[in-house]
């Protein structure tokens, strides 16, 4: 592959996208793996423990409660555990698109490594982002979930709803529509924060601040790729997942058939997860680089470095200490 650092057109970077999940499907499959399999083992646990074959309808509600505490403690962990190999993957994923731009080999150890060595920096990012869209969508629902909270005796059986209920829920639809707006619009300009986090020496916030000046004029092929990773996703699932699915409905959850029939959904619907998730941890890679091309000259900036006496002759890109901030 020939991963030259120049501006591409949109059909370019889609195709540049591909073309590396394509060539290097192994490697990246791998690096986004840990977290699925985790992901796989809970779900299948979980699954044969609340099976309806497996809990006894008759039995005291009280009964229950060791067993409500013991999930809910392992739920936090599962999710802490998942949220750790899930960021190591996506920064593997960064690192190892880095190497091929910088005309290198990649391979598992050394990208599992380099996001090793900046997990702290990813993890508060993540964080940070988290924060930001949750706050985003609970100023949207505040004012109509207050509206209907205010107006909780409109709803009581015989009442009629008053005006304060019925703004309330207008409002509420109209929050759902906003926040969704909002938050994809926010997620599409923080992008790029995960590869530049993994790639300069920066911390969670310099990396969403980042993602939003490298996105300026780039959103539309955010966009684009948002679009074509969710069609790919949901396109595995439909085939690998929901025959069995259909199945399992069709002899009913609650038989041993239907039982296995929803493990075997579960795992192939895993699996179609975890073969479809590096196309989109790519694309915003591929994307950090083009965007340092267009608005920081990353292309001669590289050429320089490579033709200084005793530069190196490829170095990572993504790996070189990046230039001022751009102007606001």
């Amino acid at each position: 592959m020939n991963l030259d650092l120049r501006p591409l057109t949109v059909s370019e970077f889609l195709d540049r996208t591909f073309s590396i999940y394509r060539h290097r499907f192994l490697l990246f499959v791998a690096l986004m793996s840990p977290q699925a399999v985790l992901s796989l083992g809970a779900t299948l646990l979980w699954t044969t423990l609340t099976s309806p074959a497996q809990l006894d309808p008759g039995s005291d509600p009280f009964s229950l409660a060791p067993f409500l505490v013991s999930a809910g403690a392992a739920i936090v962990v599962f999710v802490i555990i998942h949220w750790v190999l899930y960021v190591i993957g996506l920064g593997a994923t960064a690192a190892a698109v880095s190497d091929l731009h910088g005309r290198m080999s990649p391979d598992a150890a050394s990208a599992f490594g380099a996001a090793r060595r900046r997990v702290g920096p990813l993890l508060w990012l993540t964080l940070l982002m988290g924060l930001r869209l949750g706050g985003v969508a609970l100023a949207c629902f505040a004012l109509p979930i207050g509206l209907l909270f205010g107006a909780g005796n409109a709803f009581k059986p015989g009442a009629a709803p008053s005006a304060m209920a019925i703004a309330g829920l207008v409002l509420l639809m109209f929050a759902f529509l906003a926040a969704t707006v909002l938050i994809i619009f926010m997620s599409m300009r923080y992008a790029l924060s995960i590869p530049a986090v993994m790639l300069e020496p920066i911390g969670g916030g310099a990396g969403l601040a980042r993602s939003v000046r490298l996105t300026r004029g780039l959103l539309l092929r955010v966009f684009l790729l948002m679009i074509c990773a969710t069609i790919v996703a949901y396109a595995a699932m439909m085939i690998l997942q929901m025959p069995f699915m259909v199945g399992m409905i069709v002899v009913g959850p609650e038989t041993r058939t239907g039982f296995w029939l929803n493990m075997i959904a579960t795992t192939t619907g895993t699996a179609g997860q975890t073969l479809t998730a590096p196309i989109a941890a790519i694309g915003v890679s591929v994307l950090y680089f083009e965007a340092r091309v267009r608005h920081e000259a990353l292309d001669l900036q590289v050429m320089t470095e490579a033709l200084a006496p005793g530069g190196p002759a490829g170095i990572p890109p993504g790996l070189a200490a990046a230039p001022p901030p751009l102007p606001h």
